[in-house]
């Protein structure tokens, strides 16, 4: 504090512009100025370290409430860190959902095209069915009436 009291007193003696007072500029103040000089000085260097010390004990507070927030803060990271691997996790499941979703839909549309094709085949089936059905029944019933017409003659004779 003396070294920079001296330091002060100096640059109060100074001219406007800064730097040291020449000393017969110095011999020509009087004690009392000179005195002054050191008392504004004195005040100067005082006024420096008090602003020096409320800057420290802001910075050691503000060190204090980061120190006191850090394990806050590595604990949400922490939890941030294993959303992001949780939504990863889900995102690549979700994923793989929709591709089996899609394959799936893609295997039920092909079902459906061929349940469609064997239904159709099936009422061409039963077409066919009913169509061999009645011809069966015509040459049944024209061969019984064959039958019928020629039982009599084969009696006759």
């Amino acid at each position: 504090p003396v070294a920079a009291a001296g330091e002060a007193l100096a640059t109060s003696l100074g001219p406007p512009g800064g730097g040291l007072v020449p000393l017969e500029d110095a011999s020509q103040l009087t004690r009392t100025d000179l005195y002054g000089k050191y008392v504004e000085a004195v005040e100067a260097v005082a006024a420096a370290v008090r602003g020096k010390e409320e800057a420290e004990a802001e910075l050691t507070a503000v060190v204090r409430e980061v120190q006191a927030k850090a394990p806050r803060i590595l604990e949400m990271r922490r939890q941030y860190e294993e959303l992001v691997a949780a939504h990863d996790g889900l995102s690549t499941r979700l994923h793989a959902a929709m591709v089996e979703g899609e394959a799936a839909a893609a295997h039920a549309a092909a079902l459906e095209t061929k349940l469609a094709a064997s239904d159709s085949e099936i009422g061409a089936l039963r077409a066919e069915n009913a169509d061999l059905s009645r011809q069966l029944q015509l040459v049944l019933h024209e061969a019984q009436r064959r039958a019928a017409a020629e039982t009599p003659r084969q009696r006759s004779g």
